[in-house]
């Protein structure tokens, strides 16, 4: 099977990184695998496949010809049977393309956040929809956002879940701990992430625990902003901004807890890894979180938006016992471990682009 994958460009965020790996994946799993990256981009994904760099405007998402010529010539020498598309910037060049210059090969979306969150008016959910009815197929990462999909648009496609996959290491490698409490973010630095909330949180827990810590590893457009709020707030001393990072746990100490004050979210693979790696996870229940993060008993599920409970799930976390703790983290490992293992996931992608390919044959 030859499976060409669409993203947005070369970044540490989830969809690029998901996609990274889930190529390497197939790959060992007798595949061909090739990736097109849209838009420029300064990150070094982990992909051993063959990679087309577009580099093209982003200012010109909607229309770019130039492009869409580009996507096709490579389908033309390539000849793939799948052709994913890992996000909606990605969707409107897939089918943009394929409407143009009538390639063939199946078409899939890869749906990994919940749709309904950016689709605030009559004209883009008729212009959505039109994109969603010119493809073969959909993966959600989780239930919520199929869901979410399925309440916000009459038609139906072939549509499954199948969870983000996560690498899970021989040995796990984390810093020696820290004074307690370390708070670490891992994400991108976009309004979804909600870091003016996380800020506010750790400036509570400061003033109770004068030696936390709040350790950001990622980058993103709002980086700068975030960090203007940082010496506005006078936590400086306090807070630590880490970059873009291949292996973002390897900068993490042991004693760390995982902090996701979200707005909006898919399926976090952050989640799963902070499991792996025995992090206990206190998140906002938003989007499919709660699909991963059952409350007490892999980690510590918020209502969303309300800061002072998850300061008080924070507290609660640096009070409980050794073994109490334990317990939990037993438990979220394992659901990883079970559930999310990238291998197990790839054989399902594998599955469902073989029933989407099976349809033209009955």
């Amino acid at each position: 099977m030859r499976i060409l994958m669409l993203i947005q460009r070369p970044q540490a965020r989830g969809a690029e990184l998901f996609a990274s790996h889930l190529g390497d994946a197939l790959i060992e799993m007798g595949h061909e695998v090739r990736m097109i990256t849209l838009f420029e981009g300064g990150f070094d994904l982990p992909f051993s496949g063959t990679t087309h760099r577009l580099n093209r405007n982003s200012s010109h998402r909607f229309f770019d010809y130039g492009a869409w010529k580009a996507i096709h010539q490579i389908l033309l020498n390539f000849n793939p049977d799948i052709v994913q598309a890992m996000g909606a910037d990605t969707l409107k060049f897939m089918v943009f393309s394929k409407i143009i210059f009538g390639w063939k090969g199946k078409t899939v979306f890869y749906n990994g956040s919940v749709i309904g969150r950016y689709i605030r008016s009559k004209p883009v959910r008729l212009f959505n929809q039109w994109l969603y009815k010119s493809i073969s197929g959909i993966v959600a990462v989780s239930k919520a956002s199929q869901l979410d999909f399925e309440n916000l648009f009459s038609f139906r496609l072939l549509h499954e879940v199948i969870p983000v996959g996560i690498l899970i290491p021989e040995k796990i490698s984390l810093k020696a701990p820290l004074p307690e409490p370390v708070l670490v973010h891992i994400g991108g630095f976009t309004f979804e992430k909600n870091h003016p909330e996380l800020l506010q949180v750790f400036s509570t827990l400061l003033a109770i625990k004068p030696d936390s810590k709040l350790l950001m590893i990622g980058e993103g457009p709002l980086r700068r902003q975030t960090e203007e709020l940082v010496e506005k707030k006078d936590l400086a001393h306090a807070v630590s901004f880490l970059g873009a990072h291949p292996d973002p746990f390897a900068l993490v100490p042991k004693n760390a807890i995982l902090v996701l004050p979200s707005k909006i979210e898919g399926m976090p693979a952050v989640i799963g890894e902070a499991f792996i790696h025995r992090i206990p996870v206190v998140a906002y229940d938003v989007g499919a979180v709660s699909e991963l993060v059952v409350a007490h008993q892999t980690g510590w599920l918020v209502p969303a938006n309300d800061s002072i409970k998850m300061l008080e799930s924070i507290l609660e976390i640096t009070e409980l016992s050794e073994n109490s703790l334990s317990g939990i983290l037993d438990a979220a490992e394992q659901f990883a471990r079970e559930n999310l293992e990238l291998k197990r996931v790839a054989m399902q992608y594998e599955g469902f682009y073989s029933r989407l390919l099976f349809v033209d044959k009955t």
